[in-house]
């Protein structure tokens, strides 16, 4: 029974924050606690809003306690705006919050006794326990999809928050997540459909996803879109914005009252002026400079500086680099790998964020797009602004002097600002043509500002001091809001109606029908969305000799696939220009998500030069990457693999540097950083040994030897030969590299060195078996999303049929005690009894036992004997193939598809037909395939199957095979869909997948044992 109640929501918030919580805070606590989130949440900037966070996880833990039925808090929190900083920015935040949790409950200081109770709740919402390697609470950030990056949809049960945009949130919704597999998009989708909640912040500018939002809730409904529900809570949506939707009463929006107002520092923030200049000059980078420059004449000051392109951007980032060489200098712009950003980050906080001095000690200027005018918890002394919409501005000022801070005398800050504006976008009113905008990212509003600030100004200026402008609305304003006509486009634009139709043909995921409604459109509107792609660079692909040849990059790449802290997320229309070296025009627009691309970035023959002139990997997973060969190849959320020699990290996006000169760049973090992205996400060690990245590497004898001797033949040496190498390599960089030479020591002991050969055989990549620890919070490994590709982390041994599907109904049973009252329980445990009991052909066995049918069929047996998960399968494509072929399996065999022609001869399958039918799916669906079709495999001499009482004859096989249109896969599929709806029957098996899942995670880490099986005995009886 957890013991979190309201009454300790204080004394959370000051364990967590070290300070008391606002007013509003509290009141928000106790309405969610009692269940009952508002339609709207309406804060002005500074007040604190992503507190909504931390409320979400006490509400958590505060009905933890009540039975199953009665808990009302959803237990995965999506946190959702539509900039790429502000989702680092949230995410930074929910870090820390569930850091602090699990600290309290591993360490237990005296001081933090709810947060170990909260940590005790939160365990109770997931079924783990405190040994567990899972912590309390999970954390994810979702700014570009990298493929098989899904470690927040492995549970349906473990509560988690998780920050993302709007691309990623809504494509993954609507079963086409950018970057997501095929076999794992129903998944994401129905986590986010059910016991979910969507913080949706600065609503007004995501109109059309907001509606998106609504109609999905809509189609949730049982009563009305399915014959009978799942017995789970659909998701719930609170927009946070200014401009409540429609019908929503003001007095049910929680937003600041008189009692926020006696808390000072609160007080001082909402009072603090902003005086703004209003200045017009012939070209905006220029006179931001003069204006940037200006401020800091008396004295050091901490000048920011946002424009609405990126090329001004940049120019203005390189003038103040030859003009104040001796000044910190920071460019920020969306497109950034998360390693860069995240040293960014530390330099950031110090200059300008919440470890800034109170008084300014150091001129630093923070050059930024539009990326960093919503919600970064930065402060500046002085703000220089190129002139946007008026909503865009309030933003922006929102990072000037945002603590309301006092000077050395106890006064308030006096901050200043500057609003520029270029006289080619000045124009009256009653001159502009909405038809023809001047403005292609903010219409005509941003000229419709200006002339509505110079109306209202006194003496040239305006002061955008939160009260100030308030009450300047409040005379002059809608009803006290922004006039509608200042607003950005986004605001205005509405999304298509969602019709069924197009859920029918969205729900169909593997494969994908033809025609395929564009989610782009349901996300962003008529505007069309630019979405991203991924781009990261590694050094071991080239042209050099000395790099393997390019039919194998994508086998080098399978090595050590991308994550997501090592790549650079990219409109894809810039990418697709760079890629034919043509004139990247997208560098000259602005750094919003979904807006409007260039009308011919989907045709690479419209671009005018067709011919690829940077070659690369296009990373879609082991089976499906290949080379690029043409940039309509790309797809939203894909993920590029580049040589580091092509270069590109200045045109598409920004790499920081550590020097004022032109090219140096910051050599803490290589252009390559494969690996310690790899240490960052996986927690575990690993290096890549080749000729071709041999210049990555200090000089010296001792590591020569390595790369000799792991080139010199195709295994290298012994692992006790290459173990005592290694330490001697950690030996050789102690003095110049500490950091390394302590990573090397954790991978060699022999034990726990996994090896495997580069595809030319010429080197190979050094993995540690176990996570290090090292890890802030110690995330599980990334899991299987669908097909049965090697797991990264080679098990110690091969794990049985028997052994695998015992763990499997352990941790379903596990998730169904947590759930709300699931759909015929029976017919999960039956599915899992029986999902993988197709594993039973012979060449299936042979595969796992990199062998050839007769020695598995000689092995196989029984269903102690018989495999569910090998060894040490290849990691390769290559190698994975040869495995098969040797076996005599046929290509794109599914196990799955036979388990269910097993099942359906099964006299223990119930007589009711939706449960039956049930059963059969979910088997069928549980690797991500029949939806609605099997994928065709041709097996002209399959052999006869039994296992304990099932059998199946070659015959019988060859007769009804699942990939038959007639076989009642498709008509199954269907006939389920409209039973329980489209989330819903997704939900439903989900359940059995994550399972799955969890249990092959568990079979990797060693977690199951005696102590396991006792426990899941208590926890059943």
């Amino acid at each position: 029974m957890s013991n979190i109640t309201i009454d300790r929501f204080d004394d959370y918030y000051r364990e967590l924050h070290q300070h008391d919580a606002y007013s509003w805070q509290r009141r928000l606590a106790a309405r969610v606690v009692a269940g009952d989130w508002p339609p709207a949440i309406d804060l002005p900037t500074g007040s604190g809003k992503t507190a909504c966070i931390d409320i979400a996880v006490f509400a958590m833990a505060c009905q933890a306690g009540r039975p199953v039925a009665e808990r009302t808090v959803p237990r995965r929190v999506f946190f959702c705006v539509n900039r790429r900083i502000i989702v680092d920015e949230a995410h930074q935040r929910a870090k820390r919050i569930a850091q602090a949790i699990w600290h309290a409950e591993r360490v237990g200081p005296p001081d933090k006794p709810v947060l170990r109770d909260v940590a005790s709740a939160l365990r109770m919402l997931a079924g783990t326990d405190s040994w567990s390697d899972t912590p309390p609470l999970d954390v994810l950030e979702l700014r570009g999809g990298i493929y098989r990056d899904n470690r927040w949809a492995r549970s349906a049960t473990q509560p988690a928050v998780v920050c993302t945009t709007i691309d990623q949130l809504g494509s993954r919704l609507l079963f086409r997540g950018y970057g997501v597999s095929p076999n794992a998009a129903p998944i994401q989708a129905a986590l986010i459909a059910y016991e979910s909640l969507i913080l949706l912040d600065e609503a007004h500018i995501s109109r059309p996803f907001f509606q998106t939002l609504i109609h999905v809730k809509r189609y949730l409904d049982p009563d009305k879109w399915a014959e009978r529900g799942i017995g789970v809570r659909g998701v719930q949506v609170v927009p946070m914005t200014a401009t409540p939707p429609e019908g929503v009463s003001i007095e049910d929006v929680i937003g600041l009252d008189a009692n926020d107002r006696r808390n000072e520092s609160l007080d001082r923030r909402l009072r603090a002026n902003k005086v703004a200049e209003l200045v017009k000059g012939p070209a905006v980078a220029d006179e931001a400079v003069k204006a940037a420059t200006k401020f800091t004449e008396d004295g050091p000051a901490a000048v920011g500086v946002i424009v609405n392109r990126i090329a001004t951007a940049r120019a203005v980032y390189t003038a103040l680099r030859t003009t104040h060489p001796d000044a910190a200098l920071e460019l920020v712009i969306g497109s950034m790998r998360p390693v860069d950003r995240d040293k960014q980050a530390d330099r950031l906080r110090a200059l300008v964020g919440r470890d800034r001095p109170v008084v300014t000690t150091q001129t630093s200027f923070v050059v930024a797009t539009q990326c960093l005018e919503v919600g970064a918890d930065y402060d500046f002394d002085a703000l220089v602004t190129e002139c946007a919409s008026l909503d865009a501005l309030r933003q922006r000022f929102g990072r000037l002097n945002r603590g309301g801070r006092v000077d050395a005398k106890g006064e308030p800050f006096q901050a200043e600002a500057v609003i520029l504006i270029a006289k080619g976008d000045i124009k009256p009113d009653e001159k502009l043509d909405d038809d023809a905008p001047l403005d292609p990212i903010y219409g005509n509003a941003l000229t419709r500002t200006w002339n509505w600030l110079n109306h209202h100004a006194k003496e040239g200026q305006i002061d955008f001091g939160i009260d100030f402008f308030e009450q300047l609305l409040k005379g002059h304003g809608e009803n006290g809001r922004i006039p509608v006509r200042l607003l950005a486009p986004s605001a205005s634009l509405n999304a298509p109606v969602m019709l069924p139709a197009y859920v029918d043909l969205w729900c169909q995921t593997t494969p994908r029908p033809a025609p395929d409604p564009d989610v782009s459109l349901f996300l962003h509107g008529p505007q069309r969305g630019e979405p991203d792609v991924q781009v990261c660079w590694r050094a071991d692909i080239g042209e050099s000799p000395d790099h393997p040849t390019s039919e194998q990059w994508a086998d080098v790449v399978a090595l050590l696939p991308p994550t997501t802290a090592e790549c650079m997320s990219v409109p894809i229309s810039r990418l697709r220009r760079w890629l034919i070296d043509q004139k990247n025009d997208a560098a000259d627009r602005g750094d919003l998500l979904g807006v409007t691309a260039d009308d011919s970035d989907g045709d690479g023959n419209a671009l005018g030069r067709p011919a690829l002139k940077h070659d690369g990997v296009l990373w879609r997973g082991i089976k499906d990457s290949r080379p690029i060969k043409s940039p309509d190849d790309l797809r939203p959320g894909d993920t590029l693999v580049l040589p580091v020699s092509a270069g590109g990290w200045d045109v598409l996006g920004h790499l920081p540097r550590t020097s004022q000169t032109e090219t140096q760049i910051d050599l803490t973090v290589p252009v390559d950083c494969a690996e310690v992205a790899f240490l960052a996400a996986r927690d575990r060690v690993v290096m890549r040994i080749h000729p071709a990245l041999r210049s990555m590497w200090p000089m010296g004898e001792v590591i020569d030897t390595l790369f000799e001797r792991l080139a010199d033949q195709d295994d290298g040496p012994p692992l006790a030969e290459l173990s005592q190498l290694l330490r001697s390599v950690a030996d050789s960089l102690v003095q110049e590299e500490p950091e390394r030479a302590s990573l090397i020591r954790r991978l060699a002991a022999p034990s726990n060195l996994l090896r495997e050969t580069y595809p030319d055989k010429r080197g190979a990549l050094l993995m540690s078996r176990r996570r290090i620890g090292i890890s802030q919070l110690g995330w599980l490994p990334t899991l299987d999303d669908g097909d049965d590709e090697p797991s990264r982390t080679r098990r110690d041994k091969p794990v049985t049929l028997a052994d695998h599907t015992r763990h499997v109904i352990d941790e379903l049973e596990r998730a169904l005690l947590r759930l709300p009252a699931a759909v015929m329980p029976d017919a999960f445990r039956i599915a899992a009894k029986l999902h993988d009991v197709g594993k039973v052909d012979e060449r299936f066995q042979a595969m796992l036992r990199r062998a050839d049918r007769t020695d598995a069929w000689l092995m196989a047996g029984s269903l102690s004997t018989l495999l569910a998960k090998s060894d040490g399968l290849p990691q390769t494509r290559v190698g994975h193939a040869a495995a098969r072929k040797r076996a005599g399996l046929p290509e794109g065999f599914r196990h799955e598809m036979l388990s269910v022609q097993l099942v359906e001869r099964c006299g223990q399958l119930p007589a009711d037909e939706t449960t039956r039918a049930l059963v059969l799916h979910i088997i069928a669906a549980h690797h991500g395939y029949a939806r609605p079709f099997a994928p065709v495999v041709l097996d002209d001499n399959p052999p006869d199957v039994s296992i304990e009482d099932l059998t199946i004859v070659a015959a019988e096989r060859l007769t009804c095979p699942s990939h038959r249109l007639d076989s009642g896969i498709t008509e199954r599929f269907w006939a389920l869909t409209r039973c329980f709806g489209w989330w819903g029957l997704a939900y439903l098996e989900a359940l059995l997948r994550v399972a799955d899942q969890q249990a092959s995670a568990g079979e990797d880490a060693g977690n199951y044992d005696n102590t396991y099986a006792t426990e899941m005995a208590e926890i059943t009886a």
